[in-house]
């Protein structure tokens, strides 16, 4: 993949990974194509994500556009609408980001029809760039559950290290479930 240049490509809020793969920094202009994504593959994410019964409906996909929105705002890293040729396909961005630390938190979500394209793992990768580069991160973590063997392969896929299980971290409507805990740092530890 040709190096993007990330500083460039900010300022218009774009990421253009390659034809076929843009990311966009969510806006409210996604609110309606994003409910739409998100309604018609309602039963496939409810298998790992524990958000959607607090996403019946467009004005609460723009109360979460809106809170991340705020969340850039204040230098707590992007979220992005993630784009397959003119479709939204899904989102990636920061959870979280601890600056004294400087360690951000990686989460990504795709339509079902649009999985296993390789086009999370471009997304991603390009995200990493940008927590690297834009925000000077020294680690940056994603946390997956260890039986979501697709999410699992994005960070494997991408170098990082599975540092261990967060048992029964998340509640997955009413079930606990472990979640796997991975980082990349910016510079490799020595052995």
């Amino acid at each position: 993949m040709p190096a993007i240049d990330i500083g460039k490509c900010m300022e218009r809020y774009v990421l253009h990974i390659n034809k076929d793969v843009t990311l966009e920094l969510l806006s409210l202009n996604h609110r309606d194509e994003l409910f739409a994504l998100v309604d018609a593959n309602r039963e496939y994410l409810r298998a790992w994500l524990p958000w959607l019964d607090g996403n019946t409906s467009p004005a609460d996909t723009e109360k979460f556009i809106k809170a991340a929105t705020l969340q850039y705002e204040a230098g707590m890293g992007p979220q992005y609408a993630i784009f397959h040729r003119s479709d939204l396909c899904g989102v990636c961005g920061f959870h979280e980001m601890d600056h004294n630390n400087r360690v951000g938190s990686i989460g990504y979500w795709i339509g079902q029809e649009y999985s296993g394209k390789g086009i999370m793992t471009q997304s991603v990768k390009t995200l990493i760039e940008v927590g690297f580069t834009q925000y000077k991160l020294n680690r940056i973590e994603i946390r997956c559950a260890v039986e979501n063997h697709k999410s699992r392969a994005i960070p494997e896929r991408l170098g990082f290290q599975l540092e261990g299980v967060l048992r029964q971290k998340e509640n997955l409507y009413g079930e606990f479930v472990d979640l796997a805990l991975y980082s990349l740092l910016a510079a490799p530890m020595s052995a």
